[in-house]
């Protein structure tokens, strides 16, 4: 039988994790999972596979319709018009609807920024999105600006992610006889996952989250979180970073029930375990410690401002003023409301996706958060 383009692009990706592993006997899963995300022209999100929609793996807020982006933009709003030369700044901008959404209707509420940067790794992506931004009106569409690297000039504005530090790679422990014992990825016929010793730094970032676990229990942390999040805040000045993620807090991410982690595969449409199948063809995802988020916050010298599920924030930034009129347009209505459903109801997104936010020099309280703040849960 002859294989398949994504067969051959899979069996391509894995010879050079397999000339990875030679070199050393074995690698950590955090490198096998960088490798199977962003290595350049096979990882996931490097190659022109169809990742977002009813066509790829998965769908993110955006994808639903506007009331997402039209939401942000009214805590957007209210941040671009006490800055100077605010600018916006997007991490990971999947197809560009969302910065497609949010600057038309920035543009209603007379809060446009300086300039919309999109900060994107995979140049499919990019492509896409431009092509996306290309039909806006053009006073919009030459506000945004592509960049490979985050800002190297002090600004003023907002960082935004959503959906993005759950694809950061991951290390996998494991608690065995009262020590911590770090996956690494072999090669025998097919890879292999083994359990070795964690390099101190690693080890140390584990024991500081002083956590009470039972024997066998696996879980994962992002390692460099710390240095991802001050790459991309360091030369923030004035404003505000608001991330949205599925996530927990830290006693319920390491809760004893989660005794398997959180690490999983989507591939069109099914999620799984096998983190060795499909490899640069579906995404691996891990869950957000938000705790650790937002101690990484602190020590970039951010202020932690909110954390929220995602129901809580996008009703206190009025969501439900977006349906439009029931009686002369009930299509669309219908439409906005099955949105609504999807991204607040607790079975849907609304309980499983948090948000929290960042801000330096900056002190008015987020009208994200007025409705609930839940930083006492961290």
């Amino acid at each position: 039988m002859p294989q398949t383009d994504l067969e051959q692009h899979s069996l391509a990706l894995q010879k050079i994790i397999r000339d990875k592993i030679h070199e050393t006997g074995s690698i950590s899963f955090a490198t096998f999972m960088q490798m199977s995300l962003y290595c350049p022209g096979f990882g996931y999100y490097s190659s022109g596979n169809y990742k977002f929609g009813k066509q790829g793996d998965f769908i993110t807020a955006p994808e639903l319709g506007s009331l997402f982006a039209k939401s942000l933009a009214s805590q957007f709003s209210q941040v671009i018009k006490s800055l100077d030369n605010p600018i916006i700044l997007e991490l990971g901008a999947g197809t560009g609807q969302f910065a497609y959404d949010c600057l038309v209707e920035l543009d209603k509420l007379k809060a446009l920024p300086e300039k919309y940067y999109i900060l994107e790794v995979s140049a499919d992506l990019q492509q896409r999105q431009v092509t996306k931004i290309h039909e806006l009106p053009k006073h919009l569409s030459q506000l945004v600006e592509w960049i490979s690297q985050p800002l190297a000039n002090k600004f003023n504005g907002i960082v935004f992610a959503n959906e993005v530090v759950d694809a950061l790679p991951v290390e996998v422990f494991r608690f065995h006889n009262n020590q911590y014992q770090q996956m690494q990825v072999t090669w025998d016929s097919g890879f292999q996952k083994t359990w070795g010793k964690f390099p101190k730094n690693q080890l140390k970032q584990i024991e500081d989250k002083n956590l009470v676990l039972n024997e066998g229990y696996i879980s994962e942390f992002i390692p460099h979180l710390n240095s991802w999040l001050n790459s991309i805040t360091q030369n923030l000045n004035q404003g505000v970073v608001i991330f949205v993620d599925y996530g927990y807090e830290r006693n319920a991410y390491y809760h004893p029930q989660r005794s398997e982690g959180t690490l999983i595969c989507f591939y069109q449409h099914q999620a799984n375990c096998n983190y060795f199948q499909n490899i640069g063809t579906q995404d691996m995802t891990a869950f957000v410690d938000f705790t650790a988020l937002a101690e990484a916050g602190d020590s970039c010298g951010l202020d932690v401002d909110g954390f929220t599920t995602q129901a809580h924030f996008l009703m206190a930034l009025g969501i439900q003023n977006h349906l439009g009129d029931s009686q002369n347009d009930y299509k669309s209505y219908y439409q906005n409301t099955t949105e609504l459903k999807k991204l607040t109801l607790p079975n849907e997104m609304g309980e499983k996706f948090k948000v929290m936010a960042f801000s330096r020099n900056y002190s008015d309280e987020l009208i994200g958060f007025t409705l609930s703040n839940q930083l006492h849960l961290l």
